[in-house]
């Protein structure tokens, strides 16, 4: 046996390997390390290790001795010498390459398996051939085979070696793939599975995203959350990335959302979980026999439609996603959530625990009760399509949201203004909810653009509006406590407010909005959400040049109370209709300071004895009308 095995052992000669070494040096890469074999049972394959370049800021393992071995190629293929191949794996620089554990190891494992295969089975391996393994290369990914491919990110004549005999090395590309992918080119063929992958990365992710699955059918897909936590070099457990994923599947589990087919694959993980669900971490099953991913076919069709309210990549409803940041930024507060420690990514320093799951768990709840008894009208966006499109463009369509229908219940709208304030605060800008009202949008053009007289009455002088908006934000803002005297004297509203503050101990607090509401339908009206490009709360109304009608302050007097209450309260303008402007603060005002800012108000706007009684010096929600 021994005597046979050395008879049968295809090596190169030292010749031959001088030239396939001189062809990966010039065209691949010079390699100072070659990882050699100690036994060779019927092939000796090296392994030529080039390091991360510049130029090529990736691992390139290059086999040296599968070419000894002449395959058995068919005859009517003869003539384009293909017997004789070489592999090449690209790994990224973070790659362990020296590492013998087998997370790391596989690649190496990977090329020797392949390289071995046609002389083994009698066979020939080729540009278009696909390896099923059968297995996973390693409990740490879901890929399971492999494809060869023309060498990517070298010239044309690093694709074939011509040896001293006159025989072409030939040189593959190895693309490993999930058995999904294997699949798919039988039933579709080569040609129809490359135009899948067109957009993959050569260098191996062992959890790359499946080319198979549409991408209507992601929910969530981990792979970018882990790359953000390596570029970052963020001090947390890689395992922390899957924790968001595992509350909601977890909730969904309990809340029989999961089709048969999912929880028949996964049988002993359910019945595991469902015996001992506190006990139970489904992080490591999402990373291992999820594939890293959330898909919308592991649910069953209510679990699905919920999902595409709450889970989609939606500005107009309640995110899950937004929900967990929104309780990173409750857990750790506004100046830690933004602090560089965390870098963005403060939802993965909240600690996992029953706690957290909890708390998430009443949040969905809220979200699926809501869900539930919503009710939906797009029945008066027709008559008001015409001016949001004037809007769009009057404020610039990067800045605006999609629309919000009418709605029964408020929340999508409260939840996404709620995500945009906090993530404005970050990427510089004022998010703010306006209905598109004509009376508005008439204050609008008679504020930055007032001799237009066009028979479109949504037409409009961009560059007058530009002009307007420069010269608001380029002059000093009044001191607001000045003006708000002026206004009291003009008004002499000092008197009725002195006369609410007696009563105003009777009043209700108010903590919702209220501007928006159509009252006679239950419903809210349709309206939009800006961003208003400016670091300041006040330079909203540069923007928006709300106002300068009847009672209603013009722009100078808006900015400058505006800016006087954010400094000394954090109150900021959020909602704006034809006739009311709302506030949001993130506490109510401390009692000592109530009869000042009630003074205040009722100077602001003295029209608020006709409003319905509201003590809005004790609420986080300001409501101003005008008549």
């Amino acid at each position: 046996m021994s005597e046979n095995k050395k008879i049968n052992l295809d090596i190169y000669t030292s010749e031959e390997i001088d030239v396939i070494s001189s062809h990966i040096d010039k065209y691949y890469g010079s390699f100072d390390t070659v990882f050699h074999e100690k036994k060779s049972p019927d092939l000796h394959i090296d392994i030529c290790i080039i390091e991360p370049s510049e130029e090529k800021p990736y691992y390139q393992l290059v086999t040296m001795g599968m070419g000894a071995y002449s395959m058995n190629i068919p005859k009517e293929l003869a003539e384009y010498k293909l017997e004789r191949a070489e592999l090449v794996i690209a790994l990224p620089p973070e790659w362990k390459i020296y590492e013998k554990d087998e997370k790391w190891y596989w690649p190496i494992r990977l090329l020797k398996e392949i390289a071995r295969m046609a002389k083994r089975n009698d066979t020939w391996l080729a540009w278009g051939h696909t390896i099923d393994r059968e297995e996973s290369f390693d409990k740490s990914t879901e890929l399971c085979g492999s494809m060869l491919v023309t060498p990517v990110n070298v010239k044309d004549e690093a694709y074939v070696c011509q040896i001293p005999n006159g025989d072409n090395v030939n040189f593959y590309q190895v693309i490993p793939l999930y058995r999904e992918e294997i699949q798919y080119k039988i039933e579709n063929g080569l040609d129809a599975l490359f135009e899948k992958m067109s957009d993959t990365d050569f260098i191996i992710d062992p959890n790359r995203t499946n080319v198979t699955v549409d991408d209507d059918m992601f929910m969530d897909i981990v792979n970018w959350r882990i790359d953000t936590l390596y570029k970052k070099k963020l001090p947390v457990d890689e395992i922390n990335v899957f924790n968001h994923m595992a509350i909601y599947l977890r909730w969904c589990l309990e809340h029989n959302l999961m089709n048969d087919y999912f929880l028949k694959r996964n049988e002993a993980y359910v019945e595991k979980f469902k015996a001992d669900p506190l006990n139970t971490d489904l992080r490591p099953f999402i990373r291992d026999n999820l594939e890293s991913l959330l898909l919308k076919s592991y649910f069953n069709e209510e679990g699905q439609a919920f999902a595409e309210y709450y889970y989609a990549d939606s500005l107009v409803t309640p995110s899950f996603p937004a929900d967990i940041d929104n309780y990173a930024f409750e857990y750790f507060g506004e100046k830690r959530y933004h602090s560089k420690e965390f870098d963005d990514e403060a939802y993965l320093f909240i600690p996992f625990n029953e706690d957290y799951y909890q708390a998430m768990a009443n949040i969905i709840q809220k979200r699926w009760d809501i869900w539930q008894n919503q009710d939906v009208s797009y029945n008066d966006y027709k008559g008001k399509k015409d001016l949001v499109n004037a809007l769009t463009e009057y404020i610039g369509d990067e800045y605006i949201s999609p629309y919000f229908p009418s709605l029964k219940n408020d929340d999508p709208i409260t939840a996404v203004y709620s995500y945009e304030r906090r993530i404005g605060i970050r990427e510089g800008y004022i998010p703010m909810l306006v209905v598109p009202d004509e009376n508005l949008w008439e204050q609008f053009l008679f504020n930055t653009d007032a001799e237009t007289n066009d028979e479109n009455e949504y037409s409009f002088d961009k560059e007058k509006v530009e002009i307007y908006r420069k010269n608001v934000l380029s002059h000093e803002v009044k001191d607001g406590k000045t003006v708000l005297s002026e206004l009291a004297e003009k008004y002499g509203t000092d008197k009725i407010a002195e006369n609410i503050l007696n009563k105003v101990k009777n009043f209700s607090e108010n903590n919702v909005f209220l501007s928006y509401w159509n009252y006679g339908s239950q419903m809210t009206y349709p309206l939009v959400l800006l961003r208003i490009p400016v670091k300041n709360p006040w330079e909203v109304f540069a923007y928006l040049p709300f106002g300068a009608w009847n009672d209603c302050p013009d722009t100078d007097v808006l900015m400058a109370v505006s800016k006087h209450w954010y400094e000394k309260y954090g109150a900021v303008p959020a909602v704006m209709t034809g006739d009311t402007l709302e506030y949001i603060l993130p506490n109510p005002v401390p009692q000592e300071s109530v009869e000042e800012l009630t003074k205040e108000q009722y100077a602001f706007c003295c029209d608020l004895e006709q409003n319905e009684p509201i003590n809005l010096s004790a609420s986080k929600k300001w409501y101003f009308w005008w008549d």
